[in-house]
């Protein structure tokens, strides 16, 4: 269904502003840059939340690591897979609930929450100002 990573977040992007998306996006970005590493998709939400998405085809466990180094500067922290994926990855809800990270799948028509991210404070607040600030220099909503 999806050739590669980027068209599995192109897709995740389009749908993020469709009406029947779980997630009410204010601004978007891609690609924000630090030194841990890159994040696919940030978002901020209209309750001033910062939200930050992992994208991989298969590669779950590596994406819910990612995703967690997210939680550093995310108010709440997803892994978006296709809909196949996320059915092998939901049987580890344990892990996911332990790190406070959510689970997203994608199939061909929407976004469906699998496992719910849970809030935190980032630990690194100048972390996620500078994350604001990347987005509202970089908005593609």
């Amino acid at each position: 269904m999806f050739e590669n990573e980027e068209h599995l977040t192109q897709f995740f992007d389009t749908a993020l502003s469709q009406e029947h998306s779980p997630f009410s996006p204010e601004c978007i970005a891609r690609e924000f840059d630090y030194r841990e590493g890159r994040t696919d998709v940030i978002v901020s939400d209209s309750q001033g939340n910062l939200l930050a998405f992992e994208m991989k085809l298969e590669k779950w466990k590596q994406a819910l690591n990612q995703a967690y180094r997210n939680s550093s500067f995310a108010h709440y922290s997803y892994i978006v897979v296709p809909l196949r994926t996320a059915m092998r990855a939901v049987r580890q809800e344990y892990e996911f609930l332990r790190r406070g990270v959510g689970l997203c799948s994608v199939d061909d028509s929407r976004i469906r929450i699998e496992i719910d991210a849970r809030r935190t404070e980032p630990l690194r607040p100048w972390l996620t100002k500078t994350a604001l600030e990347y987005m509202f220099e970089n908005n593609h909503a």
